[in-house]
């Protein structure tokens, strides 16, 4: 801050002023101090160029600082310290700056004190001359707008000055702007001014230039306004532009397709301009400009563009046909072809194609039509010996007819060769077919798309194939159209460049026996081939001995199978894929194991044991109907053991020699008691019932066939016994309705066994006859 010193009066009289009588002297002495001290308390330093703030550039020039205070002097250069000086007496630091070529900030300050001193230096050039002055007066207007230039633009501020003889203003000034050019406006006094004489002036800080006197006709500088194209008609070759009214008697047309250079002519027609020679169905630009004359004035600016497209036309020209050989359904009993065309430019569609009309013509004379519509591009057609005819139509009509015989080619043996020549095309080499002059069709296609076809035709045995894909297959042949017949040659394996396969195949196993196994792999994806597969490798590995072994088989083949295995043992499998250029990576790997021939024999026996359970099973379920569980029971009951007739017993005889009277003692035991049982004296009836006995169905009781039951019809006493009630009555009851409970569970299998039936039947009166079992009607039994 820099304090003057009438800044300090201006205080001291206002202290005055404001104090009361009470106050002393120093106080006033020490305020003015303060205000002296601040006096010199401004700027650290001040800074100077010894040639200004703009320079020329790539000159030199030095760069001082001056210090208000002994300090330690720095010194930057777009804030980087170029200058060092420690304390010393002298206050002022200078460096010199060379070959300055772009903007820079030097600065100057005391080690310690942030604030900083400093200047920007702007290099750049003096102005050159003015020159190629150029005025225009817009169409009923009365300024006039003026550009020059001075060569090379300076860099640095300019200040450019038209001054107009005769006009009492000072000049016209504007800025330069960085390209070096000048603009200028002024009005024009008087209407009936025919000249102009002007000067012209450019300068900045490192020069002045000035050039002039210059004469402008003011006849020659006029500038007709915009014009406006109001409407386009067209027809399929011209197109007529209506524009607005206006006096000029010059006007030039440009009209374009999109994206083509334009074409340029002038016409003296004020209201309707015709541009012929077009193309149909096509788009294009138009836009106009005029002039007053040939001699005079100025073109006016470019109107707007207006659009426009040409009508359709039918097409002029016949299409390229060709066609190949397909498989025929199995019903037909025709040959098929898949006929192919190329799509017509869009100079020779001359509009857009709708259909193609496809017509079979048949060696009767019949005829099918057959349309095809587009995107489309080929058909298949089945026929015997016919012809086919193919043509293109748009909105106003159908292409000439293409007619193309159908018929089988031969096949020649001749060898077809290729080298590439690039990424993207190939040389096809092949002899000649038959007599010079044949022509010849070269197809081809990617492999395995067939709708990629593409064709040429040369009268040559050369023929250069372009717009290939690298590491892409294609196939094809050459055909030579003879008038006995179409003859071809096939040719397989076309790249024009190609690496190692990407992927490798994945195999399977489709059987395996003891000694050898069949295995398949899959395709390798078109995309991850990269070339024409040649041939695989089948690798297998021996998991026990780590040998590797391995089977060429070439492509397109892919299955193989694999002999010479070891029984019960396991290998592991996999496949790689080769080009050209070499082998590529395998696939997934295919573990396997052989089996053994006890295998065999298991799996029979497990075989023969499952047939064996499922019969046991038949019969078991055949069982559960009560008619064959009777029978079931009554062969079993048949299967006893020989039981010796109780009629020669010893009790029968003891019976028939003594009529007396016998008791019997049964026992009355119990194993749960100790003590002796209590007897039990039980009655002998008349007839000997005690010796009850079974009938045995053996060879010595079947003789006797006279013996009977024997029925009782005397009452016997009721028979006591320690195991339970035997005779009838209430318990007899019981024990029917048990058994009828029993009945009703005939659905499952029986528990009641020919061996379990009791020796003695119970209920009732025991007598030989109720025991007595007789067998002799056994093959009776239903």
């Amino acid at each position: 801050m820099v304090v003057h010193r009438g800044s300090c009066e201006f205080v001291w009289s206002s202290a005055l002023s404001s104090m009361s009588s009470e106050c002393t002297w120093s106080v006033l002495v020490m305020l003015c101090f303060i205000l002296a001290t601040g006096a010199h308390g401004g700027a650290v330093c001040t800074v100077r160029s010894s040639k200004g703030e703009e320079v020329l550039l790539g000159s030199s020039f030095t760069f001082s600082c001056i210090f208000n205070k002994q300090c330690t002097k720095l010194i930057f250069r777009n804030g980087t310290q170029i200058k060092y000086i420690k304390k010393n007496i002298s206050k002022e630091l200078s460096v010199n700056i060379e070959n300055i070529t772009e903007f820079n900030t030097l600065s100057c300050r005391c080690e310690g004190n942030p604030e900083p001193c400093g200047i920007d230096i702007k290099p750049g050039y003096p102005p050159d001359i003015p020159q190629n002055l150029t005025c225009v007066q817009n169409m009923n207007s009365h300024n006039v707008s003026c550009i020059w230039t001075t060569g090379r633009g300076t860099i640095i501020d300019t200040t450019c000055q038209l001054r107009v003889h005769g006009d009492l203003h000072l000049g016209y000034r504007s800025i330069m702007n960085s390209t070096g050019f000048c603009h200028s406006t002024f009005p024009i006094k008087s209407s009936v001014m025919s000249q102009l004489v002007v000067w012209l002036n450019v300068s900045n800080t490192l020069g002045i230039k000035t050039s002039g006197p210059h004469t402008i006709n003011l006849i020659n500088i006029v500038k007709p306004s915009m014009p406006e194209i109001l409407n386009v008609s067209c027809s399929s070759r011209w197109c007529s532009l209506h524009i607005d009214n206006h006096s000029m008697n010059l006007v030039e047309i440009q009209y374009s397709a999109v994206n083509v250079i334009w074409d340029t002519f002038q016409n003296n027609d004020k209201s309707r301009l015709n541009i012929s020679s077009l193309h149909p169905d096509t788009m294009y630009n138009f836009q106009i400009r005029r002039k007053i004359n040939h001699t005079v004035g100025l073109w006016s600016d470019w109107s707007q563009p207006k659009r426009k497209k040409t009508k359709e036309e039918a097409p002029d020209k016949a299409l390229d046909v060709w066609y190949l050989q397909e498989l025929k359904p199995p019903e037909s009993k025709s040959k098929c072809f898949r006929i192919f065309w190329k799509e017509l430019n869009i100079s020779d569609a001359k509009g857009k194609i709708q259909r193609y009309n496809i017509s079979v013509l048949e060696q009767k004379g019949k005829s099918n039509s057959i349309i095809a519509v587009p995107p489309s591009r080929n058909q298949s057609i089945c026929c015997y010996n016919c012809s086919v005819s193919v043509s293109a139509v748009n909105s106003e009509g159908q292409s000439p007819v293409k007619i193309i015989q159908l018929r089988l080619p031969g096949l020649h043996t001749g060898l077809l060769s290729h080298k590439p020549l690039n990424n993207h095309s190939i040389a096809l080499f092949w002899p000649k077919f038959d007599i010079a002059g044949t022509e010849y069709v070269v197809h081809w296609y990617p492999v395995g798309n067939i709708e990629g076809i593409q064709w040429i035709r040369v009268v040559d045995t050369t023929a250069h194939i372009t717009g290939l894909q690298p590491q892409e297959c294609y196939q094809g042949a050459v055909t030579a159209l003879r008038s006995s017949g179409p003859k071809m040659a096939t040719i397989k394996g076309i790249s024009s460049w190609q690496s190692a396969p990407e992927q490798g195949p994945d195999p399977e196993l489709h059987w395996k026996k003891t000694e050898s196994s069949g295995v398949a792999w899959s395709e390798i994806p078109q995309k991850k081939r990269r070339g024409c597969l040649k041939k695989y490798t089948v690798y297998l590995m021996d998991n026990l001995k780590g040998d590797i072994h391995n089977f060429s088989v070439d492509h397109p083949k892919r299955q193989y199978v694999i002999s010479g295995l070891s029984p019960r043992q396991c290998y592991n499998l996999w496949v790689t894929a080769w080009t050209d250029a070499g082998e590529g990576p395998r696939g997934s790997v295919l573990p396997f194991c052989t089996p053994l021939d006890s295998e065999k024999m298991l799996s029979l026996v497990i075989l023969a044991g499952g047939a064996v359970l499922l019969a046991c099973l038949i019969l078991l379920c055949i069982c559960q109907f009560s008619s064959v569980h009777r029978r079931f029971l009554c062969c079993c009951q048949c299967l006893l053991p020989i039981i010796p007739d109780p009629a020669n017993s010893k009790c029968a005889k003891t019976y028939a020699d003594d009529q007396s009277e016998i008791k019997f003692y049964l026992d009355q035991w119990d194993s749960s008691v100790n003590e002796e049982p209590d007897n039990v004296e039980v009655e002998e009836v008349p007839y000997p019932s005690i010796c009850t006995y079974i009938k045995s169905f053996s060879q010595e009781s079947s003789s006797s066939d006279a013996t009977q039951f024997t029925r009782i019809t005397d009452i016997m006493e009721d028979y006591i016994s320690t195991h339970g009630a035997i005779s009838g009555g209430e318990e007899e009851d019981e024990y029917e309705k048990g058994e009828r409970s029993l009945d009703e569970f005939e659905f499952f299998p029986s528990t009641h066994s020919p061996f379990l039936e009791p020796l003695v039947l119970t209920g009732g009166k025991l007598t030989l006859d109720v025991v007595k079992i007789d067998c002799s009607e056994f093959l009776d039994c239903t």
